[in-house]
């Protein structure tokens, strides 16, 4: 049977689009199962029907014509039960649905099963006997795995096929993926990719074929000339047969090759990479089909020469571009440090492939105040290049190509979002006070003195969290002491007299430094935060020392260390920054300058700190509670596996009851506790953690405004009561509808949209 599917899912890896890849397993399911019928309904999900797209063994004429309710017949029954059905009599089956002129009069048995793809149903595999008789077991395993196998190929290919289609209506051309910074958008998409990724090339159509050709010639020259050298250099280092695959190469890239197919794909229009593309996912496929292993292999040979043509042609394409209005930014992956390298003023919103709410860039988003949606359901990004779309960042829906009614529609709400915006601002020097006048510190995550002003103008009291990393991610190398005390000096002054949380340098997981990679099979489950710092003592003494420096003369400075786990590695820590404290007070020679000894606090992300809390409260002065990572250890989800979207909530029950533990167990310890991660963001979780006892939230600058606003319209005891009823509930949608109606009850529905 595992050859059976081998030779299946090769074949649809060779599929040019979704009909072939249908098309193809119906034949070869039929050829390899012996069975007279094989066919494959897709689920319409805006009508409800299941539509026969692919048949063998059924009338030809009814494909793409036969539809069936989702509640008729066996082919929705096997849907609604979303398990399989196998049956020794079909047309004996209460569910039977006769059709005529499909011509399945004949037929007796019947094995359907439902393809599904992260729950949702896409649609019914099914095969079909003339004679009464049970299907084999095998028969039934096979037709289940290879529905679990090309799910997400169909799951894919429905995806791009709304990118392409531009007849379809617009609100079916809609690509889900997950909110990272709340806003809505419209422009047009810029698809940043890596150079060398033939893969990722998007399709582009030029005007000046000579120039593009120019191009070319010059790349294959500059190819031909590094082959050459690598030969050369090879020479007596392997074998004369080995080395015989420089000059395969040489004869491939020949003017009579691969650069002649590559011409004639310039000439009919296309941009000099998206032609090589063309032609090299041609001869891929050839090879790739071959049944001889050897010359199958050969494929990777085609692959990597492309690579070195491609890389050649874009040498001096760069990640660096001048966006114009408007434009939205689209990658696989958008990083921190490629936010901090692209010059954002004309960026309208960003969207991500891959990613999540709190993954770095997620968070930068957000600081940057740009609409973001950093996990989208898989797609060819680079179709969307040059195409105009609707970002809606707080539904998590992009809409592709849509009508002017559509943009219509976005463009009013864009203009509610504005007025929103202003008049949160007449309320920039109000205080931070609940309705009953208690006062709450609202302070702000910041990474680029680019927040302060938008943050003082917010109302911020301070910075309760400065991530050091991206400094460390703008640079070409570790920065040095004197760096980095500019650095640091500069936070401190911008709030100076306010207090100034500094997190040391907290890389891996998803923050990454371009001369420090951390590669690892569970990067967040691994060397990171305070383990990386605590192994590299050079480099952690290094931004301790320069911290010190920076705060000569300043008693707001708090010290904050990452994912701390263990006693032992606290113990660790503050060995070293005492160590650092006494070095730079022995430097101190000047009688007007005087070193204060700064808070130091931990972030408290790893569940296992939840009960070494009185452990950790003799050794520090406060705790800052990350809730980014402590959601994702303790719901065991990761926050960027877009599978797992629906899990991750700081709404969930046990996440509220573990803040609850905290907040009672530092009281009790006489510790001070703030909250630092997104969960502060947002305005319905603020209020029940205030509700909760917390009186100091830190979080983005574009949320403080927001934040402010809805517990300025609540008194303690109401966010109290409000805390205590969400308490009782026993899962996260019910704990969100009501947070939901009581802000609607106050008028506040416009700080929290229905997508929230």
């Amino acid at each position: 049977m595992f050859g059976k599917l081998s030779r299946i899912t090769q074949a649809v890896s060779l599929a040019d689009n979704q009909q072939q890849v249908l098309d193809l397993i119906v034949s070869k399911v039929c050829s390899e199962l012996g069975v007279e019928v094989c066919s494959i309904f897709l689920a319409d999900h805006q009508l409800n029907q299941f539509v026969l797209k692919a048949a063998q063994g059924l009338n030809p004429d009814s494909i793409g014509h036969l539809k069936i309710d989702f509640n008729e017949g066996l082919v929705g029954l096997v849907g609604q039960r979303e398990e399989p059905i196998h049956l020794h009599s079909a047309d004996s089956h209460p569910a039977f649905h006769y059709v005529e002129d499909i011509r399945e009069e004949d037929l007796s048995a019947y094995l359907g099963v439902p393809i599904i793809h992260q729950r949702k149903v896409l649609g019914v595999i099914a095969i079909q006997q003339k004679e009464a008789r049970p299907f084999e077991i095998d028969e039934e395993t096979f037709l289940i795995t290879l529905a679990a196998q090309i799910s997400s190929v169909l799951s894919d290919n429905e995806t791009d096929q709304l990118i392409e289609d531009e007849l379809s209506p617009p609100l079916i051309r809609c690509i889900n993926g997950i909110p990272a910074s709340s806003g809505v958008a419209i422009g047009l998409a810029k698809v940043v990719f890596p150079t060398i990724d033939l893969s990722s090339i998007p399709k582009r159509i030029i005007q000046d074929v000579p120039k593009e050709i120019k191009k070319l010639h010059k790349a294959v020259k500059r190819t031909h000339l590094q082959l050459e050298k690598m030969s050369n250099r090879m020479k007596g280092l392997i074998s004369d047969q080995e080395l015989s695959l420089f000059d395969a190469y040489q004869q491939i890239l020949g003017s009579a090759g691969i650069e002649k197919e590559v011409e004639e794909q310039i000439e009919a229009g296309y941009w000099a990479p998206y032609a090589l593309k063309t032609v090299i996912n041609k001869h891929l496929k050839a090879f790739r089909s071959m049944e001889d292993p050897y010359l199958r292999e050969r494929a990777q040979d085609i692959e990597d020469l492309a690579n070195r043509v491609l890389a050649n042609l874009m040498r001096k394409e760069t990640l660096l571009f001048e966006p114009q209005e408007n434009t939205i930014l689209v990658a696989e992956t958008i990083s921190a440090s490629m936010l901090a390298e692209i010059p954002l003023e004309n960026i309208c919103a960003v969207v991500s492939l891959k990613g999540s709410s709190t993954s770095h860039a997620g968070i930068l988003t957000k600081a940057l105040g740009l609409p973001a949606i950093m996990g989208l359901d898989p797609c060819q990004i680079n179709r969307l290049d040059g195409k105009q779309m609707i970002v809606d960042a707080y539904n998590g829906q992009i809409f592709i190509s849509p009508d002017p009614e559509l943009i219509s529609q976005y463009e009013k709400l864009i203009t509610e979002e504005k007025a929103l915006s202003a008049d949160l601002e007449k309320e920039h020097d109000e205080p931070n006070l609940t309705r009953d006048g208690t006062k709450i510190e609202l302070l702000v995550n910041s990474s680029h003195p680019i927040d302060f002003e938008k943050a003082r103008q917010s109302g911020a009291k301070g910075i309760g969290l400065y991530r050091t990393e991206i400094p460390f991610m703008q640079q070409q190398q570790f920065p040095s002491e004197a760096t980095q005390v500019q650095i640091y000096r500069t936070i401190m002054q911008g709030f100076e007299g306010m207090p100034v949380t500094i997190r040391t340098l907290d890389i891996g997981g998803d923050k990454q430094l371009p001369y420090f990679k951390i590669v690892e099979d569970n990067p967040f489950l691994g060397w990171r935060g305070v383990r990386v710092t605590l192994d590299h003592p050079e480099i952690f003494l290094v931004q301790l020392r320069a911290i010190f420096k920076a705060s000569i003369n300043r008693k707001n400075v708090k010290i904050a260390i990452p994912m701390i786990s263990t006693v032992e590695e606290l113990d660790a820590s503050l060995r070293l920054i005492n160590r650092a404290f006494a070095e730079i007070e022995g430097e101190i020679t000047r009688p007007d300058e005087k070193l204060y000894r700064p808070k130091i606090g931990i972030i408290l992300e790893v569940p296992s700190m939840l009960y070494q809390l009185k452990s950790v409260a003799k050794r520090v002065d406060f705790i800052s509670i990350g809730t980014n990572d402590l959601i994702q250890y303790l719901l065991a989800v990761d926050r960027n596996n877009l599978r797992l979207r629906n899990l991750y909530s700081h709404f969930q029950p046990p996440v509220l009851k573990v803040m609850k533990q905290l907040i009672r167990e530092c009281q009790q310890a006489k510790i001070e506790l703030q909250i630092c991660g997104e969960m502060a963001s947002d305005p319905l979780a603020a209020i029940v953690l205030i509700g909760m006892g917390y009186r100091e939230l830190s979080m983005t600058a574009g949320n403080i405004s927001r934040v402010k606003r809805a517990i300025r319209h609540f008194s303690i005891h109401e966010m109290k009561q409000l805390s205590e009823q969400v308490m009782r509930y026993e899962t996260a949608a019910k704990v969100k509808d009501a947070l939901l109606q009581a802000i609607d009850k106050r008028g506040l529905g416009g700080l929290i949209r229905a997508g929230h």
